[in-house]
């Protein structure tokens, strides 16, 4: 009787998807995608997990333009809240929940208080749908934050930390794959500059459609993956030492002097407290690089001079201190800049590219939540690091999980001082592997794990 049912309910719903394709074609398949999705993540949650890491690898491909607004979604900012919702109501039948003691949770919570504070101290500036808009961005990140806490439910076990980590791991390794295709079929970018991205030429972008960010991004996983091969032996770091070798080989093209910086200072430091032979053949090929390859060499010398590109940052950090100068106590409001840039003659209008953010993302911090928030962002950021450093000094953990806190203790090194040329510690991709990666140290130091 069940599988009549359930043949039946098939045969419905396939006659309406068909019925929908062929009235409104292309809209109605992806509408029906969505909702077929929707539903999958909601019945399924830890499937639903799988596929909001899985879906890093298409970066901007998917971007969804908010009705009535010049803000733009991608497909996790969608996936999350149904994720979200249907782990919670997971949770509560299966009562059983366990949260690891952790410094994050404090500041955490000061943190989303503050953003709330800020558009609400500066509300008489702003109309109802900026106001809007900045609350959305306040739910964007409490979303990506939630993945920590999801983390707990679905890794669960150091068999499952193992799992997660490759996968985000592989994540890199795909999308610097299709970067290397990219490459290869659309060397130049100028077509994309009328939907508000960047000219690029003979850069590595992916399907992040930004050098800069990915590299960040990729020089993060590369410094895990690095520290990870150094604490296993070596018949079993060989896929460990192949994800670095192909995520520094897409890093070096994307010549993102922010993500040759990343690469420089998290790949350094594991090195340095963990092995100065690696170290040396590092710097090695480094050198080698920026001797064989001229647009490497000039992205390099690059960064001890002014160039154009470097101008536009300094002017960009300049705009951020003069609002912030103005507005040092609350800010602006939470992901309310880009209107205020406008005001002070900055932007000519609210939609151009990155627009939200200043080029730093401590600055973009500051500006938006005032020197309180900067002081609450930057003790989470020292509470990341601690948790990184505390699974580094385990005493009871093997010498592989000891190596990924070393490892993520130097990526998160690493990502701080990217996000000082980019506003990448907010970037939505890179909060997601931030927490994902943390809720991995924090399972994997629970006695009760195997």
């Amino acid at each position: 009787m069940r599988s009549a049912a359930g043949i039946l309910c098939i045969l419905v719903l396939a006659l309406v998807a068909g019925y929908g394709i062929g009235a409104y074609g292309l809209k109605a398949a992806i509408a029906l995608a969505a909702l077929g999705l929707a539903l999958t993540v909601f019945f399924r949650p830890e499937l639903g997990f799988w596929a909001s890491i899985a879906s890093i690898t298409i970066g901007q491909l998917i971007r969804i333009q908010l009705p009535g607004s010049d803000n733009t979604v991608i497909i996790n900012d969608v996936l999350l809240p149904v994720l979200i919702l249907s782990w919670l109501v997971w949770v509560m039948a299966r009562r059983s929940w366990k949260i690891p003691a952790s410094s994050l949770y404090l500041p955490m919570s000061l943190w989303v208080i503050v953003m709330m504070l800020s558009l609400f101290l500066n509300r008489s500036g702003y109309s109802s749908t900026e106001l809007l808009s900045g609350a959305l961005y306040i739910v964007r990140w409490i979303e990506y934050a939630m993945v920590l806490f999801m983390g707990f439910s679905f890794v669960r076990s150091r068999p499952g930390a193992k799992k997660y980590l490759v996968a985000l791991v592989w994540t890199g390794v795909i999308t610097a794959i299709l970067g290397f295709v990219q490459l290869k079929l659309f060397p130049d970018f100028s077509f994309m500059v009328p939907k508000g991205w960047d000219p690029h030429v003979g850069r590595l972008l992916s399907t992040w459609f930004d050098p800069n960010f990915l590299g960040g991004y990729l020089a993060f996983l590369s410094t895990l993956s690095l520290a990870i091969a150094l604490g296993k032996k070596p018949a079993e770091a060989k896929w460990w030492w192949l994800a670095v070798a192909v995520m520094t080989a897409a890093i070096v093209l994307t010549f993102s002097r922010s993500g040759y910086i990343a690469l420089a200072a998290g790949v350094g430091l594991v090195t340095l407290l963990r092995s100065k032979a690696i170290l040396f053949l590092m710097l090695m090929i480094f050198a080698a690089i920026i001797l064989f390859v001229p647009r490497v060499q000039e992205r390099v010398i690059g960064i001890r001079s002014i160039d154009e590109t470097a101008q536009l940052r300094l002017v960009s950090w300049q705009n951020a201190l003069e609002v912030i100068h103005d507005h040092p106590v609350t800010g602006i409001g939470y992901n309310l800049y880009k209107y205020v840039q406008v005001q002070y003659n900055f932007l000519n209008k609210t939609s151009e590219h990155s627009a939200s953010g200043s080029d730093s993302s401590l600055l973009t911090v500051w500006v938006t939540t005032g020197t309180a928030g900067l002081f609450i962002y930057l003790w989470l950021l020292g509470a990341m690091l601690w948790e990184a450093w505390k699974t580094w000094r385990d005493k009871k953990l093997s010498s592989e999980w000891r190596m990924y806190g070393l490892g993520l203790m130097a990526g998160f090194v690493a990502l701080i001082l990217h996000g000082q040329f980019v506003n990448g510690l907010l970037y939505p991709h890179m909060m997601q592997a931030m927490w994902l990666a943390l809720a991995v140290a924090l399972v994997v130091r629970q006695p009760e794990t195997t």
